[in-house]
């Protein structure tokens, strides 16, 4: 009941009334406008200016705060494409609340095409942050202090990592209240309930009782229209469903389609070094003991292992890299409750929905 409470709450939030002004950065945003502000980062050697682009769009009718947020590792593309294409929809001039997108949270990392900060730092895991801490630290409380505070929802957009192909699905921690159903209004195939742990801004969400649902689709410099595609309609979807955006119940739409639950995921993992060649795709069902990957040792012996299922489960990543170490990943596995119904249901989503093969169509950035 807790749950639906939750959602009933944010849509409450949209009461028709006339929106308040909104201030951030000595930046007074009237209901109704719309601003683009430069977030000052922490200095870098030679005091070279760095500043988090932010988009603020404060609608004509109350409503929640919504955060859109990308490119938490510098290598990721899809996120910021995402943004930046629902930004640009009509809709938005009929908004009830507000959004604050961040599309690039780490600058340094994206101009540099690389995922960590300077000094090999990662983002990711420096939250809440410390106004005295490393450089990451000091980056992730300046993001909490000034943009995320002030959501009751946050939506992060990500990708798997370098060479990770990552089938479109949102991961998020079903013990925050609303979560699970907010999850369940994003049009993707695959939901995976993963705990928040320490460090990462899902744990700031939880801490806080800020609901946060993270999508992730495809993998790091390569953008993927499919999977921006996808997740540009899913946040269209979810905030028409919190009655922020116009209805779109009358329209033809093709999604959402009812997602699967899984109860995990995880990685196997190479036990021998050598040429790695999968024998699943992204979405297939598979089953204990059923080979998932050949490895090879290419330099004379020709020694062969097979990585094999622990379990029945999905495949929801894979990594494209062919030459692998011991215990690198190799494929990752989601498991389900009913893996027989969740294989039916992944075989209805179309090609199209799921991210392309690495160099296939997808766009080395």
């Amino acid at each position: 009941m807790a749950h639906q409470d939750r959602l009933q709450e944010l849509r409450d939030l949209c009461t028709g009334k006339k929106n308040h002004r909104f201030s951030l950065l000595d930046t007074h945003i009237n209901a109704g406008e719309s601003a683009s502000l430069g977030l000052p980062m922490p200095e870098l050697l030679g005091f070279a200016p760095l500043y988090m682009p932010i988009r603020v769009i404060n609608g004509k009718h109350e409503g929640p705060t919504v955060l859109l947020f990308a490119t938490m590792r510098g290598d990721e593309f899809n996120g910021l494409e995402i943004i930046r294409n629902f930004l640009e929809l009509d809709d938005l001039n009929d908004l009830h609340g507000r959004i604050l997108a961040a599309p690039v949270l780490n600058v340094y990392g994206l101009l540099n095409r690389r995922p960590d900060l300077p000094g090999g730092q990662r983002l990711e895991n420096a939250f809440p942050g410390d106004v005295e801490g490393r450089y990451s630290e000091r980056l992730a409380h300046l993001f909490v202090d000034s943009l995320f505070q002030h959501c009751q929802l946050a939506v992060e957009f990500s990708s798997g990592e370098m060479h990770h192909n990552t089938l479109p699905h949102i991961h998020t921690d079903f013990g925050t209240p609303g979560n699970r159903e907010l999850a369940a209004d994003f049009p993707v195939s695959v939901i995976v309930d993963e705990r928040a742990e320490p460090g990462t801004v899902q744990e700031v969400a939880r801490t806080g009782g800020q609901n946060i649902l993270s999508y992730r689709a495809g993998e790091a410099m390569h953008t993927n229209p499919h999977a921006i595609r996808l997740g540009q309609e899913g946040l269209a979807h979810l905030l028409a469903r919190l009655g922020m955006l116009p209805s779109r119940e009358s329209e033809p739409v093709e999604l959402p389609r009812q997602p699967l639950i899984a109860e995990s995921s995880e990685w196997v993992y190479a036990t021998k070094s050598g040429i790695a060649e999968a024998q699943v795709q992204l979405g297939d069902q598979v089953s204990s003991g059923q080979k998932l990957a050949d490895i090879r040792e290419p330099f004379g012996s020709y020694q062969e292992v097979t990585a094999k299922a622990p379990t029945d489960a999905v495949v929801v990543g894979r990594n494209e890299v062919p030459m692998v170490y011991e215990g690198d990943p190799l494929i990752r596995l989601a498991r389900f409750a009913q893996i027989e119904r969740a294989a039916t249901t992944l075989q209805t989503w179309s090609e199209q929905e799921l991210p392309a093969e690495a160099g296939s169509d997808s766009a080395e950035s």
